[in-house]
C-alpha cells in the first residue's frame, strides 16, 4: 500500500495533518478592535472578546481550530495570510476600511487559492457610498452582511460546510 493510502487511513492527511483537523481564520482589517464601542448603531454593543468566545464555542461544536487576527496595518494581514498559508484550509474575512482599497490582501489570498468568506458586520450597501464597494466581493465563495456580531458564527459555519464539502 503507498504511503499517502496507508497515511491517510490511519486518519492523517499527507503532510501530516489529521483529516478532522480543519483550520480556520477570522480575519479583521482596521478598527474592528473597537467593535462594542464604536458606531453602535451599525455594530452592535457586543464587544470583540464576546464574538471571540462565542466563535471558540462555535469551533469546538464544529470540530475545527480557529485562529483569530485583527490589524490597522494591510502589510500585517498579509504577512499573517502567507505565515499560515500551507496550513489555512479557510478564512472568515472582515476587510473593514480595506474592503475598496486591500488589494495587496486580495492577492494573498487569492494567488493561493485559500477559499474565505466575507463578512460585514453593517449593511454595507444600506450605508451606501464608498461602504457598498468592495473588491473581495467577486472572489468570495460567499457573503454575510448586516447581521452584526452574527455574521462571524454564520461566516464560520459557511466556510467549514464549505471545505468539508471540498474534501470529500
Amino acid at each position: 500500500m503507498d504511503t499517502v493510502k496507508k497515511s491517510i487511513l490511519l486518519g492523517h492527511m499527507p503532510g501530516g495533518r489529521l483529516i478532522n483537523d480543519m483550520k480556520i481564520a477570522i480575519v479583521n482589517g482596521p478598527n474592528m478592535n473597537l467593535i462594542g464601542m464604536r458606531e453602535t448603531q451599525f455594530y452592535g454593543t457586543v464587544t470583540w472578546k464576546q464574538i471571540e468566545d462565542r466563535l471558540r464555542e462555535l469551533a469546538a461544536e464544529l470540530q475545527i481550530d480557529v485562529l483569530f487576527f485583527q490589524s490597522n496595518h494591510e502589510g500585517e494581514i498579509i504577512d499573517f495570510i502567507q505565515q499560515h498559508l500551507h496550513n489555512l484550509d479557510g478564512v472568515v474575512l472582515n476587510p473593514a476600511g480595506y474592503s475598496k482599497t486591500g488589494y495587496s490582501i486580495l492577492d494573498a489570498l487569492t494567488s493561493i487559492g485559500i477559499p474565505y468568506i466575507e463578512v460585514h458586520m453593517s449593511n454595507i450597501f444600506e450605508r451606501g457610498g464608498w461602504h457598498a464597494e468592495s473588491i473581495f466581493f467577486e472572489n468570495a465563495i460567499g457573503h454575510v452582511i448586516g447581521l452584526k456580531a452574527n455574521v462571524y458564527e454564520l461566516g464560520l459555519r459557511g466556510i467549514s460546510q464549505y471545505v468539508q464539502e471540498k474534501q470529500t
